[in-house]
């Protein structure tokens, strides 16, 4: 990929241009300002649910695969970006079916797929591949969890809470208090006060959905949310290091103040499906009687 070499920047993870510090209360705006536009779509299609959600997340998935062509493959409308796109299609709207099994096989008939057209190329690199399960799991994960009734959609509001909380405290302990780094060789700008408090904000918003839920479990949703957010964070970092593979600020631009879509749910994209699987546990516990995390099954 034809990109200068870039320097890491303090505020986000990824990196910037040398010498141009963006405004840590700039940036802060920029966020909320996207925030509150593109979280009231989110939670009004979660609420939903159904063929508009599946459509959403469908779009998503779409954006996000281009995005991983770019960073990946430095072009966008190849084979790969190709095959990918229509099996995000394709494998999001069988999990929307109420058929999420075929939507893994289809996922996997993917990259079996677009694996036979890089050998067929005599193309080296075939880690790219990792972006189908990187991508359509999640999103396969994510449609499976709304697709569980009211207790779905309480689970996956209750997921994007802990996210949500979790990315704006780590963002504003990380700024405010900095310290020894996290991850420095994949994300310079990690740091563990930033981690602890996205523990933190991810704990609180735990509790409060117990209480709003009226769920006498305050304290034990509190630590799972933690240990969501620890899986969130690591899928911040995994992000902001291919980000430095690839020697850009952003995976696109088309969020201001985030980047592109892959920056905006990085963190949901391991969330996700930390939470599917905990939620079949659930389900095959109580023997299909709901969906949820335990605490979320009726």
């Amino acid at each position: 990929m034809d990109a200068p070499t870039l320097t890491d920047s303090p505020d986000t993870g990824g990196p910037a241009e040398p010498g141009k510090k963006p405004s840590a209360g700039r940036e802060l705006v920029m966020r909320i300002a996207s925030a509150a536009v593109l979280a009231p779509v989110a939670i009004y299609l979660v609420y939903r649910g159904g063929w508009a959600f599946t459509g959403l997340v469908m779009l998503a998935a779409v954006l996000m695969t281009y995005e991983w062509a770019r960073l990946v493959r430095g072009s966008h409308l190849n084979a790969d970006y190709i095959i990918h796109a229509v099996t995000a299609i394709v494998s999001i709207g069988l999990a929307g079916a109420d058929k999420p099994l075929l939507g893994l096989l289809a996922a996997l008939a993917g990259v079996v797929l677009a694996l036979v057209v890089v050998i067929l190329r005599g193309q080296g690199r075939r880690w790219p591949m990792i972006g189908f399960p990187y991508i359509l799991l999640p999103c396969i994960a994510i449609v499976w969890l709304r697709s569980g009734g009211e207790w779905g959609m309480l689970t996956l509001y209750w997921l994007l809470a802990v996210v949500w909380a979790t990315d704006i405290m780590a963002f504003v302990a990380g700024r405010t208090i900095g310290g020894p780094k996290l991850a420095p060789r994949f994300s310079p700008a990690k740091t563990w006060s930033g981690l602890l408090g996205g523990m933190a904000g991810a704990a609180v918003a735990g509790a409060a959905t117990s209480l709003i839920l009226n769920l006498d479990v305050a304290l034990l949703l509190a630590l799972i949310s933690g240990g969501i957010a620890v899986i969130a964070q690591i899928g911040d970092i995994a992000e902001s290091a291919l980000k430095r593979y690839a020697h850009v600020k952003d995976s696109s631009h088309l969020i201001p103040g985030h980047g592109g879509v892959l920056d905006r749910v990085d963190g949901l994209i391991f969330a996700a499906v930390a939470a599917a699987l905990a939620a079949l546990i659930g389900v095959l516990t109580e023997q299909g009687q709901g969906i949820g995390l335990g605490v979320f099954v009726v």
